[in-house]
């Protein structure tokens, strides 16, 4: 029985695609174009179908070209993915509209070459998705519980594919990546940028790509989903396509892990469903101008509430309310949901005019920029007529051929009296959509604004956007803008990491006291504005976040991160910032509302965009400005001297919550906030509210849809996590000495390693929330230095299991330097009594011992195809040594150095056969490969098939470098390649050598040439 990845999970996947409706394209058969890998037997029929026309094949090579030449734009794809959704006056690549007239397939280990003629710096996606024969999409899956977790596969992609240069286009043409390594999803995990196990899916998007959670929202979807019946017969074919003996298939693992309900399986009809998959497609991803263009993909919130609203819309609805927390993109949202409504009121003829309604100038600056840089054509409307005029509009007047669509931003408190009303002409075919932003605030059900907003058109959709709904009786949200469209909370949005959670640190315990004695006041008197604009209390204010944010800055190593002071009033306001221009070197930027000072808007909006754009300044500094709406990812401090309540508590604190990455690399867990008006009561009396309105309004299945517990946390929360650390850790292994503990982890397996390691990262994040938090009594019981010791020792059993293990590559991707270090620590650990003098660089045992690893790490390095069988057992060779690395005395040192050598001259030998091929076939990699799986599959000589290879080689070597092998096809390949080489092929003696797999082998050849070229 064989219990290995593709077994447990790839080719279980596999057929559930099969299950979809997907068909199973082997490599074996088919006609692939090497500069796109497009596969042209799936191609042509496809295009042929949707246009409803033929096509020549000089055609097909044309297409073929133009696709090859926009891929290889510096764009993310952007050209070519408005070509699969909008062809205009190209070919129709897909067609959007009759879902059941493409051709959906799926292809196992694709390589995609970035160099020709060798499959070195290549990469071979598990499963990869052809729609029209386009490889659009791609599925790698590990098994579960891999080393390193699905993280290490996210490392992988961002680390060493989307940056090496060679695969750009490819990620150009592939619009859709995915990974699963068939485990539900960790729950209560902070550490999102560390995650594990799951199913997750992303586009790329360069440096800044990152990847997705994907939570069914119907649980009915699965149970119900009709999949097809796919018979034992198809499943052993796949089986032995994919190499492996056909009885696997009877195994009961095996038939386990082809259950259509497992994670992977699960994941994949939620995702790749062809309606599913191709909604994706065509509405799911955006392009991003900026100073880095970047390409998004919709979130699953975001892919649910739009096809929420076209369901509220189709049963007759004419809006409601999406309650979507802080940081989870409602402005995406409103983004992607243009197009969508839009094309839903296209298909009845009737035309979509958008309007996004803020309460704020500022937030209508932000909405615009956001807007524009997604694509859309931007209406500003700050005025009644300019609303009037847009309103009365029944087509959109303003689009131009770069722009996916428009929409009218309207900043509704611009307005004075009754607002204009829609002109609803007879057979006028216009419906209008307006969407809320923020809508728990500035609409009142008994003001004038709310009352306005909807008689402007009696007929218009009204979508209520709002990560806060107001819950008083008098003013709940869903009696104003009717029933919740869809929701989405907290818990799940920590969960899913697109915000974080806040950790809270209260000023009381120190600085407030040394602020109240150095002011001779009371508890009370702070709340007095005259103490609070003080020129005293403001300095004393000023020497504290000075020194509270330099050090914020210090514990992180991370100068980008910047912070904000919520005051008081304006003048306070006005004041701190004083106070830093003349005593701080730290920069602080001014965003207040000030009527009576015209030149402050424009201070406003330039250290917003600032701040966000260009890290300056370090501060802002804010009174009700940019509490709402304002998000930028370096804001990771806030200094709260007001006590904003129930809703704008939350809108406020949200500002320091999104996730964010430095330039330095620190991927940073929490959000903070420096309390100085104690929000704890407030807080939980609005979290209270909230999780009614959540169990009195339960989901269509009957159960809870979220929590907002957990939001907030402080030092106990961070010492409840510190001690269960340690106690997870003393279940595990014993810490108190050093020499101990390193002895212990040489009897444990990789698995309890990487949880050690887990635990041990874990306690050293406490120690820096702690310091950051000033709970001096806290960090002191964490020896720090000690700490660093056990984890390093840790990490040194994990890299010799990593190099014993998995030899071959792991010699290939790290250094000479790396690999010595790696054995030089085993061996000291290893060593039980000696002088460790001995154990000096000068050392000749070791110098010999260390120098025979170089040079086999050179050969493994010079070696350029890993898949090579005799490869493979050099591979086991290696592990076999390492694994039998027992050393009691630096005797053993020379035995194992001369078995090293053996082992050298093998690795040697390998390369030279392998030069030694390449040259015989001019350097093309499809013969050596065709060669070295032909000696493993057939029955032959290897001298009889290396000459018989070298026949066929001379007689297609003038046409190995063109077009032809794609114009003739394969059929007329094989038929060409026997007319030129079967008569040398008697002369030789080697034609019945052969022909009992002729057929098979030219077959072979020609898949090879495709891919490899």
């Amino acid at each position: 029985m064989i219990f290995n990845e593709d077994t447990r999970v790839k080719i279980p996947a596999t057929i559930q695609f099969l299950r979809l409706g997907y068909n199973y394209q082997s490599l074996k058969d088919a006609d692939v174009d090497f500069n796109t890998k497009i596969f042209i037997n799936r191609f042509k029929p496809a295009l042929e179908k949707i246009n409803n026309r033929e096509f020549t094949f000089d055609e097909i090579k044309s297409i073929l070209t133009d696709i090859n030449n926009i891929i290889r734009n510096n764009d993310l794809g952007k050209e070519f993915y408005y070509w699969l959704i909008n062809p205009t006056e190209k070919v129709k690549l897909i067609d959007f509209d009759n879902i059941e007239n493409n051709d959906f397939a799926v292809v196992d280990e694709l390589p995609f070459n970035g160099q020709e003629g060798s499959q070195e710096g290549s990469f071979r996606p598990d499963i990869n998705i052809l729609i029209n024969g386009m490889p659009l999409a791609f599925l790698e899956v590990k098994k579960p519980n891999n080393e390193g977790g699905i993280q290490k596969e996210f490392d992988r992609m961002i680390k060493k594919r989307l940056k090496n240069p060679d695969y750009k286009k490819f990620f150009n043409l592939i619009q859709f990546v995915s990974f699963s390594n068939n485990m539900e999803y960790e729950e209560e995990n902070d550490d999102i940028e560390d995650i594990k196990a799951g199913s997750f899916y992303t586009t790329p998007n360069g440096k800044n790509t990152s990847f997705s959670f994907f939570r069914e929202d119907d649980i009915k979807y699965l149970t119900n989903y009709k999949y097809k019946n796919i018979n034992k017969d198809r499943v052993k074919y796949v089986m032995k396509d994919c190499g492996y003996n056909p009885k696997e298939t009877d195994t009961p693992e095996f038939k386990e892990n082809l259950k259509v309900d497992t994670p992977c399986n699960s994941f994949i009809t939620s995702v790749f469903d062809k309606e599913r998959f191709l909604y994706f497609m065509r509405y799911g991803i955006m392009f991003v101008d900026g100073k880095v263009p970047q390409k998004h993909i919709m979130r699953y919130p975001q892919f649910f509430a739009t096809r929420k609203i076209i369901e509220r819309l189709e049963s007759g609805g004419k809006g409601g309310i999406i309650w979507h927390t802080q940081g989870s993109g409602k402005t995406g949202l409103a983004a992607f949901s243009n197009r969508i409504i839009r094309d839903y009121y296209a298909e009845k003829g009737v035309n979509a005019r958008f309007f996004f309604v803020v309460d704020r100038l500022d937030l209508l600056t932000q909405a615009s920029l956001e807007f524009r840089n997604r694509g859309l054509t931007v209406v500003n409307c700050e005025d009644k007529k300019a609303f009037t005029k847009e309103l009365n509009k029944t087509l959109s007047t303003n689009i131009n051929d770069k722009s996916i669509g428009e929409i009218c931003v309207v900043n509704i408190h611009k307005f004075e009296g009754k607002m204009p009303e829609a002109k609803n002409d007879y057979n006028t075919n216009v419906q209008r959509i307006f969407f809320i932003d923020e809508a728990h605030r500035s609409y009142s059900s008994t003001g004038e604004f709310f009352k306005n907003l909807m008689i402007c058109d009696t007929d218009a959709v009204y979508i209520a956007l709002t990560g806060t709904p107001l819950l008083s009786k008098k003013e709940r949200s869903n009696l104003k803008f009717g029933d919740y469209i869809h929701k989405y909370f907290y818990d799940k949005s920590i969960a899913d990491g697109y915000t974080l959670r806040i950790k809270k640190e209260n000023i009381d315990t120190v600085a407030r006291k040394e602020i109240k004695k150095n002011l001779d006041i009371e508890e009370h008197q702070l709340e007095d504005k005259d103490i609070y604009e003080s020129d005293a209390y403001v300095n004393a204010l000023g020497e504290f976040i000075e020194k509270d944010f330099d050090n914020f800055r210090l514990q992180n190593n991370d100068p980008s991160i910047g912070g904000m002071i919520v005051c008081r009033s304006n003048l306070q306001a006005r004041k701190v910032h004083e106070w830093f221009k003349q005593n701080s070197k730290l920069n602080t930027g001014l965003v207040i509302t000030d009527v009576d000072d015209p030149k402050q808007a424009k201070i406003n909006k330039n250290n917003q965009l600032d701040f966000r754009d260009n890290f300056i300044p370090d501060i802002l500094i804010v009174n009700y400005m940019l509490t709402t709406g304002y998000d930028v990812k370096r804001l990771k401090k806030m200094y709260l001297l007001r006590g904003p309540h129930a809703q704008s508590l939350l809108q406020t604190i949200s500002r320091v919550n999104r996730p964010y990455k430095s330039p330095c690399g620190k991927t940073y867990k929490y959000g903070y906030i420096v309390d100085f008006v104690d929000i704890e009561k407030e807080y939980d009396r609005t979290i209270e509210a909230y999780i009614k309105e959540l169990e009195a309004d339960l989901n269509e299945n009957g159960e809870n849809e979220g929590s907002l517990n957990g939001l907030i946390v402080d030092k106990e929360d961070i010492n409840k996590k510190y001690n269960k650390y340690v106690n997870d850790l003393e279940d595990i292994i014993s810490t108190d000495n050093l020499e101990r503990f390193s002895k212990q982890l040489t009897n444990l397996n990789k698995d309890t390693l990487l949880k050690i390691r887990r635990l041990l990262n874990g306690v050293k994040e406490c120690y820096t929330e702690f310091i950051l938090s000033r709970a001096m009594d806290y960090v002191e019981q964490i020896d720090y230095d000690k700490v660093k010791k056990l984890l390093r020792t840790t990490q040194e059993r994990i890299n010799f299991i990593n190099l014993s293990t998995n030899t071959v590559n792991m010699m290939d991707v790290i250094s000479n330097e790396e690999i010595v270090e790696i054995l030089y620590e085993f061996i000291k650990t290893k060593i039980i009594i000696m002088n460790l003098g001995e154990m000096a660089e000068n050392n000749p045992k070791l110098q010999r011992f260390f120098e025979v690893i170089r040079e086999i790490q050179n050969e493994i390095k010079n070696n350029k195809n890993k898949d090579d069988i005799k490869i493979r057992k050099l591979d086991e060779l290696l592990q076999k040594i390492f694994n039998d690395l027992s050393i009691s005395d630096l005797e053993n040192i020379d035995e194992i150095t001369d078995e090293l050598l053996d082992a050298l001259k093998r690795a040697r030998d390998i390369n030279y056969e392998n030069e030694r091929l390449s040259k015989i076939y001019g350097g093309n990699y499809s013969f050596v490969k065709t060669y070295q799986d032909a000696i493993i599959t057939y029955k032959i000589d290897n001298k009889e098939m290396e000459r018989a290879l070298v026949l066929i080689y001379g007689a297609i070597k003038d046409v190995l470098d063109k077009e032809i092998i794609i114009v003739q096809g394969r059929k007329n390949f094989v038929d060409s390649v026997k007319s030129k080489v079967t008569k040398l092929l008697l002369k030789e003696k080697l034609y019945s050598k052969i022909k009992p797999f002729y057929e098979a082998l030219l077959n072979e050849l020609y898949s090879n040439l495709q891919l490899f070229k």
